[in-house]
């Protein structure tokens, strides 16, 4: 018994030797045309909860000259700026030799009685300099749970 495991393990150890040369080596190296993205791309928060941040990346090279990004509030978004969130800017820039930047979003406690209806900010990247938004990255969705006021 013992040396039939010992022959089927000598048998088989050049094939799973073998296999692992046949493995490629990813080196995550990007090759298209550079995009741009939100990560991550949707968030919940609870009204009230001060600021939220997603990043702005810049997917593939490095530009040797800041990025200047921009991003517009959808008109599709329940969420109104004042009542639910303020925004300090609509655009940010990616520094040189860089690949992101921060955006920040606060959310306000409207003081409401909601009645936990969620309210849902979209942003909307824009193409910069000739870098086009990547078509399913190009939105950022908050959405703001209501609270019931006490």
């Amino acid at each position: 018994m013992k040396l039939s495991k010992l022959i089927l393990v000598t048998a088989l150890l050049p094939f799973m030797l073998g296999a692992c040369d046949t493995l490629e080596v990813d080196n995550r190296k990007f090759d298209g045309d550079p995009k741009l993205e939100f990560a991550p791309t949707s968030e919940t928060v609870d009204e009230g909860a001060g600021p939220v941040s997603t990043e702005i990346q810049l997917i593939g090279p490095q530009r040797s000259s800041d990025l200047p990004v921009s991003f517009s509030v959808a008109d599709s978004s329940t969420a109104e700026e004042g009542t639910h969130f303020n925004l300090a800017s609509t655009s940010a820039t990616i520094s040189a030799n860089s690949s992101q930047t921060s955006v920040s979003v606060e959310v306000l406690d409207n003081n409401i009685d909601d009645g936990d209806t969620n309210y849902v900010l979209y942003l909307n990247l824009q193409n910069s300099q000739g870098i086009e938004a990547a078509e399913n990255l190009r939105t950022f969705t908050l959405t703001i749970r209501g609270v019931d006021e006490e």
